[in-house]
């Protein structure tokens, strides 16, 4: 057994091998359909890397889904197995590839689930290496161990489809959404949906064209270093707007959940003072200040460190320098009240009563604001937790946002023993 844990070596591949991929990367950026794009991932790995079977496997919460398969014998399409018990799972929870030469050397494989098919050696890679949506199996029917070329292609493939199946993904989610909700709200989800799509898989083309040249460039300085550097930027940055507007899409059209845990409340207030370097880049200061309770608070730690990158990133943006941010935290019996207070600029009173709404309130241009999206999908995060949030603000004082989020878990509350 080999594991992966750095990136897989693209200088590996033929310049055919590039040629094939960027081919598959562009027919991706037309497909909408799930089942589409599985079925050209799933026949490219088979063709590219000459295994005897391939398979597409994606995340369902603490299951895995063997979605589709091409082999020359029936493997596992169809069916689900918990995430912890197979290959697949290992892959996804890892987010790194496995190379097996013998299966049943190795003590990850559930062994009876394979006497049955023809499998002997595998490699699996995950679709997305950061927070993996799926895995990409392929396999043969001789014991072999599979080259660094092989598993180069197969990852090269999966982080290619990563982009695709999220889109897919969120074109069924959707269509559902369109059928259940109400003209309007199905009509703006559908657009967005629309728009993210468009966006989203030329973006795939441009950031796979560039990790192709990256190896290429990589002896040379000046412009054209230069310009594969501003490229990548962009890219990220695009990636960060397209992702506001997901978001936003699903809050509209009512398929937004969050993952909820229960985290102390000086761990969560831990994720504030990282935006710490974004206020003093701008020289503004940042205060945090908390209940000396350190109560367990119930919410999704990835969620709510996105809100405080809206309120924090939005205070910077309107507090000019020799300015204060103050982030603070009170327990309030069955919930924490959290408040973002800036000494900048304010917003006009007749502003405050839309200012969550994006379709209601006008254009606020800031410089480096993006699509404006960020209160928006701050009060979609909160309300999904349970909590609220509101705004209080003067001119030339500065501005005070307050969300609330639920403390303990469900049925409990209370400081942590």
């Amino acid at each position: 057994m080999r594991r992966f844990q750095e990136r897989l070596p693209l200088e590996a591949l033929t310049f055919d091998d590039a040629l094939v991929l960027l081919e598959v990367v562009q027919e991706l950026s037309h497909l909408r359909e799930l089942e589409d794009v599985m079925a050209l991932v799933r026949r490219a790995a088979r063709q590219l890397s000459g295994a005897d079977g391939v398979t597409f496997v994606l995340r369902e919460g603490d299951m895995v889904h063997y979605a589709d398969e091409e082999a020359i014998a029936p493997l596992w399409k169809g069916r689900r197995f918990p995430i912890h018990a197979c290959i697949s799972g290992w892959a996804i929870l890892h987010g790194e590839a496995a190379v097996i030469e013998d299966i049943y050397a190795d003590e990850r494989i559930p062994h009876d689930v394979y006497r049955s098919t023809f499998v002997k050696s595998l490699v699996m890679v995950p679709v997305r290496r950061a927070d993996p949506v799926g895995a990409i199996g392929a396999y043969w029917a001789e014991r072999r161990m599979p080259g660094a070329r092989e598993v180069a292609l197969l990852q090269a493939l999966a982080d290619s489809a990563a982009v695709a199946v999220d889109n897919g993904r969120l074109y069924d989610a959707e269509r559902r959404a369109r059928k259940a909700a109400e003209s309007e709200t199905r009509l703006r989800g559908e657009l967005l949906a629309m728009v993210s799509h468009d966006l989203r898989n030329p973006l795939g083309v441009i950031t796979m064209t560039t990790s192709l040249l990256a190896p290429l460039l990589a002896p040379l300085n000046g412009r054209a270093r230069h310009h594969l550097d501003t490229l990548n930027r962009s890219s990220l940055r695009m990636e960060r707007l397209i992702h506001d507007l997901l978001d936003f899409a699903a809050i509209e059209g009512g398929g937004f959940r969050v993952s909820q845990e229960s985290m102390a409340l000086s761990r969560l207030m831990e994720q504030a003072s990282e935006l710490s370097p974004l206020a003093q880049e701008r020289g503004i200061g940042l205060e945090l200040r908390h209940d000396t309770r350190d109560v367990d608070v119930w919410c999704d730690p990835d969620r709510i460190h996105q809100v405080f990158s809206n309120l924090v990133g939005n205070a910077v943006r309107f507090t000019p320098a020799g300015g204060r941010i103050t982030v603070m935290a009170e327990v309030r019996e069955s919930v924490v009240e959290v408040s973002v207070e800036d000494t900048g600029a304010g917003i006009s009173p007749e502003l405050l009563p839309v200012l969550f709404d994006r379709f209601q309130r006008p254009t606020m241009r800031v410089p480096g604001s993006g699509v404006g999206l960020g209160l928006s999908i701050t009060r979609g995060i909160v309300e999904a937790h349970g909590g609220t949030v509101r705004v209080r603000s003067q001119l030339g004082l500065g501005t005070t946002f307050t969300f609330s989020l639920p403390t303990g878990v469900p049925g409990q509350s209370g400081p942590r023993s």
